[in-house]
């Protein structure tokens, strides 16, 4: 099994245009503090992002673009567990990698500092690890965008 903390890259295909598209998803999905588990989210100009519940954003989540082509509309993009949270953790570890980097360079840094700095990064990798093992908990997600929009096909790109 390949290594996608970033969840799996997806596509749908519908003979919609763009407009109906849209407006047949807007339809479908729960209003975000729905107290119902379900689809949310929300599509700005062609991008959209939807999530699972109201309580929890750390959860499956599907983020991407909207494509007018000749024959109807194409969707196309990540869908994973907690895209946005792994997003933060990948920022934070290129943060702490610089930050270490700065201090080794300088001769700042002590026996406490490596301690400190190599458990963060080893906690890093432990949870993208998980989130790559879990990144199927997004398909509920892509499939209702394709019952949304009558999509014919889904690829995965595993």
């Amino acid at each position: 099994m390949r290594f996608r903390p970033l969840g799996f890259a997806f596509e749908v295909r519908t003979a919609l245009d763009l407009a109906e598209s849209k407006r047949r998803v807007r339809q479908c999905k729960y209003g975000v503090f729905h107290p119902d588990d379900g689809p949310r989210g929300f599509i700005l100009g062609r991008f959209i992002c939807l999530w699972n519940s109201m309580i929890d954003r750390q959860g499956p989540m599907l983020i991407g673009w909207m494509f007018e082509d000749g024959s109807g509309c194409r969707i196309k993009g990540q869908s994973g567990s907690d895209l946005n949270g792994i997003l933060s953790l990948v920022i934070v570890g290129i943060i702490i990698s610089i930050v270490a980097v700065m201090a080794i360079r300088n001769g700042h840094g002590n026996t406490s500092f490596y301690v400190m700095m190599t458990l963060s990064m080893v906690g890093l990798a432990i949870l993208l690890i998980a989130a790559s093992n879990e990144r199927r908990e997004g398909m509920p997600l892509v499939q209702f965008l394709q019952t949304a929009t009558g999509g014919d096909e889904r690829h995965e790109f595993r």
